[in-house]
């Protein structure tokens, strides 16, 4: 069952205090959380939820209380056919009485770890996730927070073969870092001084590319402009797109 939240002064619980593991049974994933929230000031009896969502795919359990946590039996993510993309939040609520639900945590856009893998912290620059996209093979969904790169997940070999392919690496991402960029820089008219969040983690890669020494104020749609255009070429070089499209071209032809 949903369940709204009353979200007037929650406190923030910080990412290193939340983990989650998913693992495959029986050809289902199914995720486990250890939660550290005992250090916080919530009421010892304030309810947990776990929830799991990805674009416009949500669910969501209980999981017990501060004091008195309880793992749910059931942890199958039967709402998603692959993990890729899904994300986590952990959210506490004030118990039954006037203020029910009312939230007083909450931890966002916390990434899973697969069982047997190193548990990296830190967040991704771009998630790529399978769709249905018809003729189309690819499109960077924009209402997504983050954004996601959809991949058609009708494309052979298979979606994820395709998008971890060479040849899709050296034609696409290029377009996806300058359409991140416009985005960022001409959409949403980002400032060194904006919170930070997605856009300053694209940021602070481009800035690694071409520096921030020349960076234009956000009146300068020109520069800006300009700006975007040297960074996608420094993406470029980083990356060898070039080199490595003539490797795949030379080894066609001696085939």
């Amino acid at each position: 069952m949903k369940r709204t939240f009353n979200y007037t002064g929650r406190q923030r619980i910080e990412r290193e205090d939340v983990s989650v593991v998913l693992s495959q049974v029986d050809g289902v994933w199914v995720y486990d959380a250890t939660l550290s929230l005992s250090e916080y000031n919530f009421p010892k009896n304030a309810e947990i939820w776990v929830e799991a969502y990805r674009q416009n795919l949500w669910m969501q359990w209980a999981w017990g209380t501060i004091t008195l946590q309880r793992s749910p039996s059931d942890r199958r993510l039967t709402e998603f056919d692959d993990p890729e993309g899904v994300n986590f939040r952990v959210r506490v609520v004030q118990p039954n009485g006037p203020e029910h639900h009312k939230l007083v945590g909450e931890a966002d856009a916390i990434p899973f770890v697969k069982a047997g893998e190193e548990n990296d912290r830190r967040r991704r620059l771009l998630v790529t996730i399978p769709h249905t996209l018809d003729q189309q093979l690819w499109r960077i969904d924009f209402d997504a927070d983050p954004p996601t790169l959809l991949v058609n997940r009708d494309a052979k070999p298979s979606w994820k073969s395709m998008a971890q392919s060479p040849q899709f690496e050296a034609l696409v991402y290029p377009e996806v870092f300058r359409r991140m960029m416009r985005q960022i820089l001409i959409e949403n008219d980002w400032s060194p001084d904006d919170d930070p969040d997605w856009k300053s983690d694209w940021m602070k890669f481009a800035f690694s590319l071409v520096g921030s020494g020349n960076f234009p104020d956000s009146s300068d749609t020109t520069g800006r402009e300009v700006w975007i255009d040297e960074a996608v070429s420094a993406f470029c070089r980083k990356m060898q797109y070039q080199l490595s499209w003539n490797r795949i071209f030379d080894g066609d032809k001696t085939t």
